[in-house]
């Protein structure tokens, strides 16, 4: 605005000046005209023809073909000319000079008309119109118009400044809040102003990210706290083993056994802990054509070879693009979750729908609550109810589950069969995304 300002009164002044200058040479113009029309017209002799002519401030001369003064309004200017413009008759030529004989200081316009008599002898007439009233009024205006400016951007200063304080407030109001949620570990929200402008949608952003940051806050203590839980147990039966071992003399397979399925169960844990937490830098997938029926029935072999609760099976041929091991893992873990939870048998399925394999998971006992489905597949979650027979599990298996499967954008979720029972259902893309194709076959450059 400064600069603004500046130019403003810089082109101001400058247009007045062209302004009264050109005022004070069409004053000279009509005046050089008057004199031209009483040579020319014969009415007096061009050595009288200023006689009866007022000069109005203006300085006046009739130079002949010789540069010699034949007439002038003062006696000062009757020894020299006041020009050097000499223009043929019937010509006008215009000059501006700093200052003439006897004006010291003092700029004129100049107007320099050709003119003939009756007799044929050319002269010239000369008018020099005074600028230092223009000068005058030029100063005066200028300085007038620079006072003006600078009272004018002053008050801008201290409008623009009250302006930006109040539009800021909201701003440092914010900031106040944060540094007070920061001092109290993170909790609280912050005030939104009811303008509906940015300052009320960056209030509730801000809102939404502190919502994320306790959320975040919350699950990094439960996390900590679950996992030191869960690492308790085992080493506290492995502590208990060796102190009772240190006053016994002879070995004890009951002991060592005891010992060893704790070493498992927390070598379980931690790989399920490093598995998560490399999924939170995204899940490394070592892509290929998977047949989804072959995992399941070499699934349903180990539990029949293995395990004493009845499964039953309903398999359809399913081929999808993926990791061949992750999905396994996937597998496994909803497969051991439903042998843990279940009151009968186990069921498997997997067929193909639309443009999805649905591979399904039931048990035979009672769904997980609507109100829980979410938060089954969260770190370290389990039912209460769960807890009470629960034979080992980490609440880390189906986050580990939803990780793998929406790795492959998928989708797995805690429903039930239209019977009533406990089923876990998970949806992958049958044709694969075209990322996942182009990464088996890569097209050549």
């Amino acid at each position: 605005m400064t600069v603004a300002i500046v130019l403003g009164v810089i082109g101001f002044a400058v247009a007045l000046d062209r302004i009264l200058y050109s005022a004070a040479q069409d004053s000279a113009r009509t005046h050089a005209a008057e004199i031209s029309s009483t040579i020319e017209s014969g009415g007096r002799p061009a050595s009288e023809a200023l006689t009866d002519v007022t000069s109005k401030g203006s300085l006046l001369q009739i130079l002949d073909s010789q540069q010699r003064v034949v007439a002038s309004s003062e006696p000062a200017l009757a020894g020299a000319p006041i020009t050097t413009l000499r223009p043929e008759p019937g010509v006008v030529d215009v000059d501006q000079e700093a200052t003439l004989p006897g004006e010291v200081g003092d700029p004129h316009a100049l107007v320099a008309q050709g003119v003939k008599d009756p007799d044929g002898t050319a002269y010239v007439v000369v008018v020099a119109n005074p600028l230092d009233v223009e000068a005058t009024s030029l100063r005066t205006a200028t300085v007038l118009l620079v006072l003006g400016a600078v009272v004018l951007l002053l008050i801008l200063m201290v409008l623009i400044n009250r302006i930006l304080r109040q539009a800021l407030e909201p701003v440092e109001r914010i900031r106040s809040e944060v540094a007070r949620i920061t001092r109290v570990n993170g909790r609280g929200h912050l005030t939104v102003p009811p303008s509906g402008d940015e300052i009320a949608r960056l209030a509730e952003t801000m809102n939404v990210m502190l919502d994320r940051l306790e959320r975040a806050d919350a699950l990094t203590h439960r996390f900590i706290s679950d996992a030191s839980h869960e690492l308790r147990s085992p080493l506290a039966t492995i502590r208990a083993a060796i102190e009772i071992s240190e006053h016994q003399t002879g070995p004890d397979p009951e002991r060592d056994a005891v010992i060893h399925g704790e070493v498992l169960r927390m070598q379980h844990l931690v790989e399920d802990l490093l598995t998560l937490a490399k999924a939170d830098d995204g899940v490394p997938l070592a892509l290929e054509e998977v047949d989804l029926d072959d995992l399941v029935e070499s699934e349903l072999r180990r539990l029949r070879a293995t395990g004493t609760v009845p499964v039953t099976a309903s398999i359809s041929a399913a081929r999808i693009v993926g990791d061949r091991l992750k999905l396994a893992q996937a597998l496994r873990n909803l497969v051991d979750n439903a042998m843990r939870h279940t009151t009968g048998d186990v069921a498997l399925a997997v067929r193909p729908v639309e443009d999805l394999i649905v591979l399904t998971v039931d048990n035979h006992g009672p769904p997980v609550g609507a109100d829980q489905r979410e938060a089954v597949f969260e770190r370290f979650a389990r039912l209460e109810e769960s807890r009470e027979r629960d034979t080992g599990g980490s609440g880390l298996g189906l986050a580990i589950v939803r990780t793998i499967v929406e790795a492959h954008q998928g989708t797995v979720e805690a429903t039930e069969t239209p019977d009533g029972q406990c089923r876990f259902e998970v949806r992958l893309p049958r044709a694969h995304p075209e990322s996942l194709r182009l990464a088996l076959h890569p097209r050549q450059p």
